[in-house]
């Protein structure tokens, strides 16, 4: 493998001459200016674009230590690390040398089109660096690449060659010339798609994976189909349908009664109203208990009157009992035809959704209500 990077200066380090003879050149002399301007033309192929300034010592010093280290890593064998050093090393100061030893790196991870015109780049740069041997070694080395090429090929039918059609291959434009010509391309997944005015695009994929040509033929397109906002064939566009309105959320209906609370406060009521009689009763069985007890033992008569302390304790007793039992009764009582008339009176869930629907309020229906008091009992009737 060539090494060297950078081609030799035409001139010594001690510099050019000022002038030249305007004496016509004959013979070695002639032979001679053709070489110099020979090399001249492959550094001049080499260089920079133009308008593009030269690298500073810094870049070339970088140059240099990126091309040193792609070196020690193709020796190393880890060639795929190495492609992309010599590829920035090119890039920063361009060099014969460093093509030859990209496109090496580039056959051996398997780019095989990319090497194949590398070499023949360098091939070319050395024939007009009168670099003879790395000329030949560059051409030899294309030649033995080109067997192992894959092309892909676009080919175009009449049908299919509308105005406006334009390709890509892998994002890049393809030109009409290169229409139906087989191209070298590195194996791989390639993308091919096809696009012109008023029709629908189409896009293929190709993988390459062996040598030989791959054929890619384009269809005709398709008319793009009209979007359903476009105006109609009279030029006007397509009225919008209105959508039908939002209606809210369903709601319970106010109650100006309250009849939302009435129903749980009724039912709490009779709850309590019915415990506070159920209270009021153990407590005036306790004193009926009791007083009968003073009675039995003969410390009291049947009228109340007591002939001794027992009597009068028991007595007293009872009759505290029978008070608290009374008073408990009462408000039990109270408590549970108030809770009872609060539930009757509210509104059912069914008439409430009937007046949401324009039956007008339930509050209006007629009901009635009785409540009657009896000895250990309540009992409550209502009609609606």
């Amino acid at each position: 493998m060539l090494c060297h990077r950078r081609l030799a200066s035409p001139c010594p380090e001690s510099g050019c001459p000022a002038a030249v003879s305007r004496a016509p050149l004959a013979g070695s002399g002639r032979r001679r200016a053709v070489a110099l301007l020979s090399a001249l033309a492959a550094l001049a192929s080499l260089a920079p674009a133009a308008g593009a300034a030269e690298p500073t010592r810094e870049e070339r010093a970088a140059a240099v230590a990126l091309f040193d280290e792609g070196r020690a890593l193709m020796a190393a064998g880890k060639h795929a690390e190495a492609c992309p050093k010599f590829a920035e090393s090119h890039v920063i100061d361009p060099g014969i040398g460093t093509l030859f030893n990209l496109s090496d790196c580039y056959e051996r991870t398997g780019k095989i089109a990319t090497a194949w015109i590398g070499f023949r780049d360098v091939a070319a740069a050395s024939l007009s660096a009168g670099q003879t041997e790395r000329e030949r070694v560059a051409r030899a080395r294309a030649a033995a690449l080109e067997p192992q090429l894959s092309r892909l090929q676009i080919v175009v039918p009449p049908a299919a060659s509308i105005a406006g059609l334009g390709l890509t291959r892998d994002g890049v434009a393809v030109g009409r010339a290169l229409w139906g010509t087989a191209v070298p391309l590195d194996p791989g997944e390639h993308r091919i798609a096809a696009a012109a005015p008023g029709y629908e695009p189409w896009e293929v994929k190709v993988t390459i994976d062996k040598p030989g040509v791959v054929s890619v033929t384009v269809p005709a397109l398709e008319r793009a189909t009209e979007p359903a906002s476009a105006p109609g064939a009279s030029g006007a566009p397509t009225p919008a349908i209105a959508p039908p309105p939002v209606r809210p959320p369903a709601s319970d209906p106010p109650s100006a009664q309250g009849g939302s609370i009435r129903k749980p406060l009724g039912m709490v009521g009779v709850g309590l109203g019915v415990v506070g009689l159920g209270v009021g009763t153990a407590l005036g069985f306790m004193a009926k208990s009791t007083f009968d007890k003073a009675t039995e033992g003969g410390h009291c008569d049947e009228a109340g009157r007591c002939v001794d302390q027992t009597g009068l304790d028991l007595r007293d007793d009872a009759v505290a009992k029978g008070n608290i039992g009374t008073a408990v009764f009462i408000a039990g009582a109270a408590l549970a035809v108030g809770g009872a008339i609060l539930w009757i009176t509210a509104p059912s869930a069914p008439d409430a959704a009937a007046s949401a629907r324009g039956r007008g309020p339930t509050a209006d229906a007629p009901w009635s209500a009785r409540v009657g008091l009896g000895p250990g009992s309540v009992w409550i009737a209502g009609t609606l």
